[in-house]
């Protein structure tokens, strides 16, 4: 099929290249240490409300957090971490635990 726009030049087509680098966001770790006084069942509600975690991971990260001294709760982009962070601080004071917890960077 034939139509007027088919007949222009090649010759005046341009093409622009941009090259964009992406960077990978910052990773950061959260991390439970263990102490002697929260109870198991607090780390597994706040390890399942939280860090969305199934029973069967959560009850596994407190044992390995027992067994250990701490373990992961996981790794998240920056953002994320600072926030998950901040809700299980407040979740872990708001019910008067001593249990800790930090972030590192991956």
């Amino acid at each position: 099929m034939h139509n007027k726009y088919s007949d222009y030049s090649h010759e005046n087509s341009y093409e622009t290249v941009h090259e964009v680098e992406i960077t990978q966001p910052k990773m950061r770790e959260i991390i439970i240490l263990n102490d002697d006084y929260t109870s198991i069942n607090f780390v597994i509600t706040l390890l399942m409300r939280i860090f969305d975690k199934s029973m069967l991971d959560a009850q596994n990260i407190t044992q390995f957090v027992h067994n250990t001294g701490e373990g992961s709760c996981g790794i998240y982009p920056y953002d994320i971490a600072e926030l998950k962070y901040m809700l299980a601080q407040n979740f872990i004071r708001d019910n008067g635990m001593p249990l800790r917890i930090i972030m590192r960077d991956i």
